[in-house]
C-alpha cells in the first residue's frame, strides 16, 4: 500500500512538473510570437529606454488613412485598418487632414476615406492603453482644400492635444524611447508659429530633403519602377552608412506611374517595389534603416522591417 502510494505521488508530481512546465513554455507563444518572435504588437518593449527612436528600424506607412478609391489604383494606399497597422507592428503613420468645420477628416487628395482623426487619435490611444511600452510617430500633413473653418489648421490639432495632452510628445526634439513610451510623437508637415512638434515643414514636394533632424526620400512621381528601386536602395544605403543616431530617417517606398490615359496607377509600383523590398530586409542582419514607409503594408513585410531592431529573429 505504502509503495503504491509513492508511486502515486511520484507519478502526481511529474504529471504537475509537466503541466506547469506546459503552461510556461505555451505563455510565451502568444500571437505571432508563437515561433519564438518578438510580438508584432509589442516589438519596442524589449528595446532600452536610452535609444533614440531614430536609431530604430521603423514599419510605417503611407497615406495610412487611405483604403478608399473611386478608380482601382487611384487613391487607396493600403488595405490594413489602422488597427490592423497598428498590430502588424507598424509605428510610423502618414496621417493625411482635410481642415473642414473645424475639424480634420482624413483625405487622399480629393478622395474622402470615409474616417476622422478623431477616430484614428482613439484607436491609437486604447491601443497605447494596451501596449504602453510602444511609441507612435504620426506625420500630420493638410489634405485637400480647407473649408467651413474659423480657425488655422494649426488651432484644431492643439483642439486635439489638448483634450489628450498625456497622449502626445510634441516637443521640438527626436526622443528616446523612454520619453515617449505610450506617446504620439508629432511629426509637423504644416506651419506652426509656436514651434509644435518635430518640424518636417521644410520637406519638399516629389523627391529628397536633408535637414538637421530629418532625412527623407519621398520621390513618388515616376517614369518607371526601377528608378524608384534604386532611389529606395539609396536612401536605406544612407541610413545604414550615417553615423548621426539623431537623423531621422523617412524613406518613401511608394509613388505612382501614369498609364496611357494619364491616370495614376499606384499598385503597379508597390506590386514590384514590396517584393523587392521584402527581398531585400530578408538578407539583412541587424541594422539601423530608419522609417521604411510603404503602400499596401502587410503584416510580413512589417516584421522583415522591425526584426532589423533585433540581433537574433527568424525570418
Amino acid at each position: 500500500m505504502n509503495c503504491f502510494y509513492k508511486l502515486f505521488r511520484n507519478t502526481n508530481s511529474a504529471v504537475c512538473a509537466l503541466v506547469l512546465f506546459s503552461l510556461w513554455f505555451t505563455s510565451g507563444l502568444k500571437g505571432d510570437a508563437k515561433k519564438g518572435e518578438v510580438p508584432a504588437e509589442a516589438w519596442m518593449s524589449s528595446l532600452p529606454s536610452h535609444l533614440l527612436i531614430s536609431s530604430l528600424t521603423i514599419p510605417g506607412t503611407h497615406n495610412s488613412g487611405a483604403l478608399y478609391e473611386p478608380l482601382r489604383g487611384t487613391a487607396a494606399c493600403q488595405r490594413l485598418t489602422i488597427v490592423q497597422q497598428l498590430e502588424a507592428g507598424v509605428r510610423f503613420f502618414d496621417i493625411r487632414c482635410r481642415h473642414e468645420s473645424d475639424q480634420f477628416a482624413i483625405y487622399h487628395g480629393p478622395v474622402f476615406q470615409h474616417l476622422t482623426y478623431a477616430q484614428i487619435e482613439k484607436t491609437m490611444a486604447e491601443f497605447l492603453r494596451k501596449h504602453p511600452n510602444e511609441v507612435l510617430i504620426a506625420s500630420i500633413k493638410q489634405e485637400s482644400s480647407p473649408r467651413r473653418n474659423t480657425r488655422s489648421f494649426e488651432d484644431t490639432i492643439r483642439e486635439y492635444i489638448s483634450e489628450a495632452k498625456a497622449l502626445y510628445f510634441t516637443e521640438t526634439t527626436i526622443p528616446k524611447l523612454g520619453e515617449a513610451r505610450g506617446k504620439i510623437v508629432l511629426l509637423r508637415r504644416f506651419a506652426s508659429e509656436n514651434n509644435l512638434g518635430i518640424a518636417a515643414t521644410n520637406w519638399g514636394h516629389n523627391g529628397f530633403y536633408q535637414g538637421r533632424q530629418l532625412f527623407v526620400q519621398d520621390r513618388f512621381e515616376l517614369r518607371d519602377v526601377k528608378t524608384k528601386w534604386e532611389l529606395v536602395e539609396r536612401g536605406l544605403e544612407h541610413s545604414i552608412q550615417s553615423k548621426n543616431q539623431g537623423l531621422l530617417h523617412l524613406n518613401f517606398t511608394s509613388g505612382y506611374v501614369k498609364n496611357v490615359f494619364g491616370i495614376p496607377n499606384i499598385v503597379t509600383v508597390s506590386n514590384e517595389i514590396n517584393q523587392k523590398l521584402a527581398n531585400y530586409l530578408a538578407e539583412k542582419s541587424r541594422c539601423r534603416l530608419g522609417c521604411v514607409v510603404t503602400d499596401f503594408m502587410t503584416p510580413k513585410l512589417s516584421r522583415y522591417v522591425f526584426k532589423l531592431n533585433f540581433e537574433r529573429n527568424p525570418k
